[in-house]
């Protein structure tokens, strides 16, 4: 008799390409599109509500007093932060709607051409994971961990998706800081812009670079995680 033949070792089956079904894809996308039309509702109904006169009543019934403004600067003020602010709040509603649809087709696309899911749609799931725990202490880490614990190239770090996260996390209130400081400087002095336009810029660099730098951390920690 013959020497049995050897037997075949069979090779373990690959990490799947993408990070998650099309179930979760639809849900992203409805989530963001109902978030996306409340804020347009919100923008809008902020930038036809306020107007002059409604602004005016408020001040002379508040009996206001300002060492900086008169009444009729604060007026203007609050009137030109209602309208900018509402159009802030419509573009991030569009913007919302516009990543949620973006999520359903390219992730879709990735999964009938067998590519592993896109980073960007990684990070949008983090980044949603991140607000809704808002209430959590340092919750961008949290969504960054997720997004870095999503991601199937193990050969990754996952501090870039988590970044990605973190800036998904960071954009709609940069969209409206953007907005309220073209408000604010249509509204306010000349001679104040300047330093509110700081003010402004500053605390959207901070809030940039707190949520991408937890994120980016938690991107991290989660993709060890899932290598452990």
């Amino acid at each position: 008799m013959g020497a049995n033949p050897p037997l075949e070792q069979t090779n373990s089956p690959s990490d799947p390409p993408v990070a998650f079904d099309r179930l979760f894809d639809w849900a992203i996308g409805a989530l963001l599109t109902l978030v996306g039309l409340l804020s347009a509702l919100v923008g809008g109904s902020l930038y036809y509500v306020v107007d002059r006169a409604t602004v005016a009543d408020v001040i002379a019934s508040s009996e206001f007093q300002s060492e900086v403004l008169t009444e009729a600067e604060a007026v203007d003020l609050l009137w030109a932060l209602g309208q900018w602010g509402g159009l802030g709040l419509v573009a991030v509603g569009v913007l919302s709607v516009a990543v949620g649809v973006a999520v359903v087709v390219a992730h879709g696309r990735a999964r009938s051409e067998g590519r592993p899911t896109p980073r960007w749609v990684l990070g949008v799931a983090g980044a949603i994971v991140g607000t809704i725990l808002g209430f959590v202490p340092l919750s961008p880490a949290l969504g960054g961990a997720v997004a870095g614990y999503l991601d199937p190239d193990r050969s990754a770090s996952g501090l870039g998706v988590g970044a990605i996260a973190g800036v998904f996390a960071a954009l709609p209130a940069f969209v409206v800081a953007l907005f309220v400081g073209v408000g604010l400087a249509s509204g306010l002095p000349a001679g104040l812009v300047p330093a509110a336009t700081a003010v402004v810029a500053f605390g959207a660099l901070f809030a940039l670079v707190y949520l991408v730098g937890l994120s980016a951390l938690g991107g991290y920690l989660g993709h060890r995680l899932a290598d452990n």
